[in-house]
């Protein structure tokens, strides 16, 4: 059983569905770190501008264990890999997920006092949101994902070697939300597939709104907004998605039995926005930064292409899992440039972190940014190397805390291996047709914006092979 400190159990019912936030403790002047008025101001900037460098500068001034702001709220920062994994693996229950997202997502839906989104549940209702979803994500359906991605693929790419270039980064992203508007969602129409996209990235936007004012606010608006047209769309979707035969996401999701008691059709629907939130932006955020390091190292790129052009023209989900070298600088890509920032957890009793007590009702943030290129674990880490991942070196296997792109325990990304595969195939078909290096050559550097990405707009030029 989950021991909760009273005054929270109080304020927000049941932990693993709260029905409210929690203030973050403000008890915190035991900690180093920063205390200036503008520091949640500066810290949203550091990080857009400067990505994990920003982290790591404020590492090396306050120790791996500090506290700061990030917008309005107080946050203690762990940058310490032991504790790192004490946080994500969470075998005592001390942490919450749930009020940690709820600190920057409470309210987007109107309608209903639960969020109801994967991260916003922990416990036994996360449980059963995993258990709803995971048949949707299991190898036979991330095979028939992969075959409706294909063809997306191959135009979109004939495309860009039509045009003989491409402005990767913008165009990724526009390619994998047609992508998942057909997998996830089932929808043909690009034009509501459009729709579904701005009022998704929208509801992206909310945790950086710095006020929960719609007046005030326009990001917090315009992300209420898109949450609502989402819920009522889907919602509209659902008898017929039930009905029917389709195999995208949400249609298996409607079929899926359950016994939960609370996943009614509207809860469902929200736990289906959740997850869209989480389904193509951060993969095209690292197949943008992808392109980036192809473009910048032609002999790996070549070495991509030599394991793309030997497993045929129509390679199937198990050729795709064969990419040995494909996956080295997917993974190098996501340590490079990690497309998230953090692991957000609040406390829900007094607990220890290192050498530090902190009250119950505390904001942690498990930064898994910096540990992915800290010098006592990786050989020279801000150099390229693909190679520090092959089964001969495994840096990555270290420490458990060092290498987690995405999550740990029970909070672990669900969709972490249909977002490996996906980039696989799409570099697959990609560099198996052309050549590709930057338009115009730059130093780029990581930044959030507010997912992880290499700066820069990743102009490439496509030349066709001989």
């Amino acid at each position: 059983m989950t021991v909760v400190s009273p005054f929270i159990a109080e304020a927000v019912g049941d932990v693993g569905r709260p029905l409210t936030s929690l203030p973050p403790c403000e008890e915190l002047g035991h900690l180093p770190g920063d205390r200036r008025f503008l520091a949640g101001i500066l810290n949203i900037v550091g990080l857009m501008r400067r990505g994990i460098d920003h982290v790591v500068a404020q590492r090396e001034e306050f120790g791996s264990i500090y506290r700061t702001k990030f917008g309005p709220s107080t946050v203690v920062c762990v940058c310490d890999p032991d504790v790192l994994v004490d946080v994500a693996r969470n075998e005592h229950e001390v942490w919450s997920a749930a009020l940690a997202w709820l600190a920057w997502l409470e309210g987007l839906d109107t309608s209903s006092q639960t969020l109801d989104m994967s991260v916003t549940l922990d416990f036994a209702p996360h449980r059963e949101v995993r258990k709803l979803l995971q048949p949707a994500l299991s190898p036979a359906a991330s095979a028939g994902y992969l075959a409706m991605a294909s063809p997306l693929f191959e135009r979109a790419i004939d495309s860009w070697m039509s045009a003989g270039r491409v402005d990767f980064k913008r165009e990724i992203r526009t390619l994998l939300a047609n992508v998942s508007s057909r997998t996830m969602l089932g929808i043909d129409d690009d034009a509501e597939g459009a729709r579904m996209d701005r009022a998704l990235a929208d509801v992206w936007r909310a945790p950086f709104a710095l006020s929960k004012n719609r007046w005030l606010s326009p990001t917090w608006r315009k992300a209420t907004e898109g949450h609502r047209e989402l819920r009522e769309t889907f919602l509209r979707l659902v008898p017929e998605r039930r009905k029917g035969e389709g195999l995208d996401l949400f249609s298996r999701i409607c079929r899926e039995p359950t016994d939960s008691t609370w996943l009614d059709d509207a809860a469902m629907v929200r736990v289906l926005i959740g997850t869209l939130i989480g389904a193509f932006d951060t993969t095209s955020s690292a197949m943008a930064s992808m392109a980036y390091l192809l473009a910048t190292h032609p002999e790996w790129q070549e070495r991509l292409r030599a394991e793309s052009l030997a497993v045929g023209a129509s390679p199937g989900l198990a050729d795709i899992k064969s990419l040995q070298a494909t996956e080295l600088v997917w993974k190098e890509t996501l340590r490079l440039y990690p497309v998230s920032s953090h692991l957000p957890r609040y406390a829900l009793r007094d607990v220890t972190l290192g050498d530090h007590v902190v009250p119950a009702g505390t904001f942690v943030w498990a930064m898994i940014g910096p540990l992915l290129q800290d010098p006592k674990w990786w050989t020279e880490p801000k150099k390229f190397d693909p190679e520090r991942f092959s089964e001969e070196r495994a840096e990555d296997r270290r420490h458990k805390g060092i290498f987690l792109p995405f999550g740990a325990g029970a909070h672990a990304c669900l969709g972490m291996h249909l977002a490996t595969i996906e980039a696989k195939s799409f570099w697959q078909k990609m560099l198996a047709k052309c050549r590709l290096r930057l338009e115009r050559p730059y130093e780029a550097h990581h930044t959030y914006t507010p997912l992880g990405v290499v700066s820069g707009d990743v102009a490439l030029v496509l030349e066709p092979l001989g």
